[in-house]
């Protein structure tokens, strides 16, 4: 874990750049975190957030906020960057935890913001195919905590594709919709 701290890994797919987060793409991701759409399927459950911004300058606040965590090797957050269009799309963050675990072993929460425009199955595929696999080795994860909502149509399919099962039967969490997926 330490090696995605030193130097954080970028990863790609045939459509899509995912690459470290830095303050100067806050402008451009914005689209993203203010869209009312988009923000039905953040997670920030734990955090104090919901991460939806109608004032730039607050949302700003919350790009140096992650930036900050990835210095202090808390969590990693990404952005996606569409290879076509040369545009931002949305963030993915990876955050090691024991705080859910009940074996002591490290887990990867993992969550994925998109513009609406890009919420659908055919994107997410694409991206969890990349992250599923480096998630585990970069950061010495045994598992994948993600958030998915009932609603989330293109979400759901990620449950039985990459073979996720309900977390609160498997950890120490009380919060709904959540599910992970072994190594």
């Amino acid at each position: 874990m330490a090696n995605a701290f030193s130097v954080c890994p970028e990863y790609e797919t045939e459509h899509f750049k995912i690459r470290k987060l830095k303050a100067e793409d806050a402008d451009e991701l914005f689209l993203c975190y203010s869209d009312p759409e988009a923000a039905r399927f953040f997670n920030g459950d734990c955090c104090g957030d919901d991460f939806y911004y109608t004032d730039m300058d607050k949302f700003r606040e919350c790009v140096e906020y992650w930036l900050s965590r990835y210095e202090a090797r808390d969590f990693v957050r990404w952005s996606i960057q569409d290879k076509d269009t040369k545009s931002l799309i949305g963030t993915v963050e990876v955050c090691p935890s024991l705080k859910y675990a009940v074996d002591g072993k490290m887990m990867g929460i993992l969550r994925i913001d998109l513009k609406s425009e890009y919420e659908y199955w055919t994107v997410l595929k694409e991206l969890m195919d990349v992250l599923v696999c480096h998630i585990y080795k970069d950061f010495e994860v045994v598992s994948i905590i993600m958030k998915i909502q009932k609603d989330a149509a293109g979400r759901q399919k990620l449950l039985k594709e990459y073979q996720f099962v309900n977390a609160k039967e498997e950890c120490n969490i009380s919060l709904e919709n959540y599910y992970i997926r072994y190594r």
